[in-house]
């Protein structure tokens, strides 16, 4: 075993989780793995409704008012009926992908194969045909896991970072889905060098771009109509691991009840021997991947925490 693999996120089962103060935790579990086999068109009709009945929930008033900020932000010119238009398709998909989420865990290889359609898949040929390595520039969205799944059920192992989510049992189910057809996940505190041997190692590496870490490590560089607090690592990412730059934006489509994965070409000239420039390129890629269908994109995520000039957070 390489040193990056003994890296990897690993949890062991363990007995204590079959208490009973963990029950309600496998009872969603379960209803989760039932509606994998409910039919695809049925169970999106049930998330449509669910979604439309759920939407306005006091409960949710936090979030559809990170959305609403985040979409001011980006696209000023976008009036409030337009912005709830678009935040309420967000929670249908959102809804869609929830009910859905426990194929990844139960349904066939196949059968998972049929659920992507690929939107410029000659991109992905024509790195997997040259052998070259590649980081995958992915937004985030709510089918992102698929994204791993297209490439692990043709036999090409992926790697990725993985982030806790203070459940033991939900951190055992994510990471069992993730590595179901192979690959390898890595907790955030192995580091950005770990990603970088495991690519180096010929591993496709999942590289999402847009959360905010904070002033500190990250410069604030333009996204649509704001700037954001970005990470500037891809660029020596890309460098010190010999790999290309494939931007991918992961939808679903609600009327062929699949998910699409959009695929724009490798970055040509990438990277440059300047950071700054390195970043805007890269956030300039997203842009183009989110304008492909923005309401699949997770506005409700503090993407814009970090406000120039000032200490105070936005949200």
């Amino acid at each position: 075993m390489s040193k990056f693999e003994s890296q990897a996120f690993s949890i062991s089962f363990s007995k204590a989780w079959l208490a009973p103060k963990h029950w309600g935790t496998w009872l969603v579990g379960g209803l989760i793995v039932l509606l994998a086999f409910v039919p695809v068109t049925l169970r999106d009709r049930l998330a449509v409704a669910i979604a439309n009945r759920i939407f306005n929930l006091k409960a949710l008033k936090k979030r559809r008012a990170i959305a609403d900020t985040n979409l001011k932000l980006c696209f000023p010119d976008m009036n409030a009926p337009e912005r709830e238009q678009l935040m309420r398709k967000n929670m249908q998909i959102f809804t869609q992908l929830i009910l859905g989420a426990g194929e990844m865990s139960v349904r066939s290889k196949r059968y998972l194969q049929n659920r992507i359609v690929v939107d410029g898949e000659e991109h992905i040929k024509a790195i997997l045909d040259n052998n070259e390595n590649f980081i995958i520039l992915l937004p985030h969205s709510y089918p992102v896991d698929f994204l791993g799944t297209y490439f692990c059920t043709r036999g090409h192992d992926m790697c990725t970072m993985f982030k806790k989510t203070g459940d033991p049992i939900v951190d055992w189910a994510m990471a069992k889905q993730r590595t179901r057809f192979g690959g390898v996940i890595f907790e955030r505190n192995a580091g950005i060098k770990t990603l970088i041997k495991a690519t180096r190692a010929g591993y496709g590496c999942i590289y999402l771009p847009d959360e905010d870490f904070g002033p500190e490590a990250s410069l604030m560089t333009p996204l649509f109509e704001t700037t954001k607090a970005t990470l500037p690592v891809l660029g020596k990412m890309t460098k010190l691991s010999g790999a290309k730059v494939l931007p991918i934006y992961a939808g679903y489509d609600s009327e062929l009840h699949k998910v699409k994965l959009y695929v724009n070409p490798a970055m040509e000239g990438f990277p440059s021997n300047d950071v700054e420039h390195d970043t805007l390129r890269m956030n300039q890629e997203v842009e183009k991947l989110i304008s492909r269908s923005p309401e699949q994109y997770m506005w409700t995520l503090k993407l814009f925490r970090t406000v120039e000039g000032s200490d105070q957070p936005r949200y």
